[in-house]
Order: C-alpha cells, then structure tokens, then sequence
C-alpha cells in the first residue's frame, strides 16, 4: 500500500488590482530568499480552502475570502525531496494590515499584470500569477 501524497496550497492573495509577494526569510529549508505568494501544509482532515485561510492568516494576518482554484501542480519538497501536491487558490484580501510570521522578511504588493515579469520571482511562482493575471483579465474589478 502507498502512503499518500502530501499536498500543500498555495495562497495568491489579491487586493485592488495587485498581488501580494513575500519573501522567504533566508533560514528556511525551501527556497531561501526567494519571493513566492505564500504556502503551506494542508493539514489531515482539513479542505485546501480552509488550508489557505489558515494559512495565510498565520503568514501574513490577513484574513482573505478563497475565489477559487488557479490549478494544482505536483513538485518535490524539502530537503528530502518528497513528492507533494501543490494547490493553488486565488484569494482575496478581506482586510488591510499585513503582518509577517517569520516565515519570510519581507512583503509588497505589485500590480498583478506586472507581478510575473519580475525577475526576482522564481518559476515556481510565476505560473501561478500568470494564471492570476489571466483571472483578472476576465473578470471585473470588485
């Protein structure tokens, strides 16, 4: 019998026409320095929509209303490289003050149609604000 797959979400917060990027503190095991939208571990028993509110709570204070799935991709995680399930979900911020966890150093918004094309952000991520931005273009602002 095969153990089952982890997944983890991916969180892509949006406010106002941007995305919010953080960056990831340079201790941790997983791309360290690198800037992503936010993740974490979905935890047994627990939705990946439930997940991302957690989530994004516990990493940026924010609490954001789940939109949606952007798509889902799998990777290898951690040092041990450990096939995972990343699920990506389109959220918004539902209130303003970011604070960060210690998870990541630092935090911006940039506009989402300009977010992918930065050169800070690694590939992993910006398949991810390339579905955003292509979300956004079919949709009206709130």
């Amino acid at each position: 019998m095969s153990a089952a797959i982890p997944v983890v979400v991916c969180f892509v917060i949006e406010r106002d026409r941007h995305v919010l990027l953080l960056r990831r503190n340079a201790w941790k095991d997983e791309a360290p320095g690198q800037w992503e939208t936010g993740s974490g571990r979905v935890e047994p028993g627990e939705a990946p929509a439930d997940a991302a509110r957690r989530e994004a709570r516990e990493e940026t204070g924010l609490e954001v209303e789940v939109l949606g799935e952007l798509g889902a991709h799998p990777f290898l995680r951690g040092r041990e490289r450990v096939e995972t399930l990343s699920v990506v979900l389109h959220c918004r911020a539902r209130t303003d003050a970011v604070v960060l966890s210690t998870e990541h150093d630092e935090a911006r918004w940039v506009p989402i149609a300009e977010a992918a094309d930065l050169p800070e952000v690694p590939e992993w991520v910006r398949r991810s604000l390339e579905a955003l931005r292509r979300a956004a273009a079919r949709s009206p602002a709130p």
